[in-house]
């Protein structure tokens, strides 16, 4: 799940493909002695290192966050200022801002650029059919013309996991941070251990769904 999880951590649990994931993640961390866990924070914190890009034509995928009352929190604001800028900069980048929900992180996203930023709503777009990453990203691909660039602007706690998923999902997307640069301090911290934990999760899922050739688990992934 993403960091935005809208459903009952009951409601997740009743879906056999993420028990199982789970569970096989619960495992393999224990057996390893917590070693997977540490692979996946040094690969959360490498990507947290990233340094900026700035397109100059393709598609920027804007990834959401949860919203509070119904208004972009604080790192979403992060995301979308830094989308304004390379908007600002570049004519030929377009926006898609990801992210569902009622209402919408993606539609809540585009009303804070044009009241914010003053951006024009013809350079944006909406994908507003999930919830999380992972389906957010999967929803988008259809969204991409062919042949043009594609970049993941997001937090940095947050891009190592979105370069698993666009592997996974065959985006050849570049990361772009949404902050100038890192900032180490707690906050950033607990992100980045709660990012860990999810890495390590759908790797080792999808591991055993590879390895066991659990088919119920590969098309939650593809």
């Amino acid at each position: 799940m993403d960091e935005r999880t809208p459903r009952s951590p009951g409601g997740v649990m009743r879906d056999r493909a993420v028990r199982e994931s789970l569970l096989v993640s619960l495992l393999m961390l224990v057996l390893s002695a917590g070693l997977t866990w540490v692979a996946a924070w040094l690969w959360v914190g490498r990507w947290m290192l990233a340094g900026n890009r700035a397109p100059t034509e393709g598609v920027v995928l804007v990834c959401g966050h949860q919203l509070i009352d119904g208004k972009p929190s604080p790192d979403f604001v992060d995301r979308l200022q830094r989308a304004a800028e390379l908007s600002a900069d570049q004519p030929g980048v377009r926006l898609i801002l990801l992210g569902g929900g009622q209402p919408s992180e993606a539609a809540a996203g585009r009303d804070w650029l044009v009241v914010q930023a003053g951006m024009d709503t013809d350079r944006i777009e909406l994908e507003e059919e999930s919830t999380d990453s992972l389906q957010n990203l999967r929803q988008a691909r259809d969204l991409i013309p062919d042949g043009q660039p594609v970049y993941l602007l997001s937090s940095r706690y947050h891009l190592g996991r979105l370069r698993i998923f666009a592997r996974q999902l065959g985006l050849g997307a570049q990361l772009i941070p949404a902050e100038r640069r890192c900032r180490l301090n707690l906050a950033n911290v607990g992100h980045s251990v709660r990012e860990a934990a999810y890495v390590c999760w759908f790797v080792c899922g999808r591991f055993w769904a590879r390895l066991a050739r659990r088919e119920h688990m590969l098309r939650r992934i593809r």
